[in-house]
C-alpha cells in the first residue's frame, strides 16, 4: 500500500476498544493530518481518554502526524463536514493514498465524490477478521461493545447489518461449542 490515512473517529473507536493495534498489523503505518492529532492526542489526553493515551503512543511508529496542505484545487460541498476531514481528505489526495479512514457519513460521501477508496471502524474490523488477525468472536465482541457503547457514535443499526453478513460468511457460525 502506498498510504493510509485517517481520521480521528477510527482512532478514537479503535483506542477506546483497546484495537489500535490492528493498523499496524494492517496497514503497517498510517498518516494523520496535523489536526486530526490535536483533536485525538492532544485534546485527548487534556481530558484524560484512555484512546488518547494509546494513540499516542503510536505516534511516530504506526501512526505519522503529517501536515496537509490544502490543496486549492479541490472543492468541497458544503455538506457539514469539519476540518479535520477535510485536512484528512485532503492529506489523502496530497499522498495519493490507497484508502482513507473515516467514520462520518457526509465525510465518507465528500471523500468517496474526490475519487478515494474509504473504510471505517466497522470496515476496519472486518478486514483484521477476515485476514484473520482476529477470529469471529473478537470481531463479534468488538462490535457488540460498540453497540453497547455511548461514547462510540456507529448506529447499531449498521452495526448489526455488518455482524450478520459477517456471521453469514463465517462456517462456524450458529454451531454450539
Amino acid at each position: 500500500m502506498s498510504g493510509v490515512v485517517s481520521n480521528a473517529g477510527p482512532l478514537i473507536a479503535l483506542g477506546k476498544l483497546n484495537l489500535l493495534h490492528l493498523l499496524r498489523d494492517l496497514y503497517c503505518n498510517v498518516y494523520i493530518p496535523k489536526m486530526v492529532y490535536e483533536e485525538v492526542v492532544v485534546n485527548g489526553t487534556r481530558v484524560g481518554c484512555i484512546d488518547a493515551f494509546r494513540a499516542r503512543l503510536l505516534i511516530g511508529d504506526v501512526l505519522i502526524v503529517k501536515e496537509a496542505s490544502p490543496a486549492s484545487t479541490v472543492v468541497f460541498d458544503d455538506i457539514g463536514i469539519d476540518e479535520g476531514e477535510i485536512e484528512t481528505i485532503e492529506l489523502s489526495i496530497a499522498l495519493d493514498a490507497d484508502l482513507v479512514l473515516i467514520d462520518d457519513w457526509h465525510a465518507r460521501i465528500e471523500a468517496r465524490n474526490h475519487g478515494l477508496h474509504v473504510l471505517g471502524t466497522l470496515g476496519i474490523l472486518y478486514s483484521a477478521y477476515k485476514t484473520e488477525l482476529i477470529n469471529f468472536r473478537e470481531f463479534e465482541a468488538a462490535i457488540k461493545e460498540i453497540m453497547h457503547r455511548g461514547d462510540i457514535w456507529i448506529s447499531n443499526d449498521l452495526c448489526g447489518k455488518v455482524l450478520d453478513a459477517a456471521g453469514e460468511s463465517n462456517p462456524n457460525h450458529g454451531m454450539i461449542k
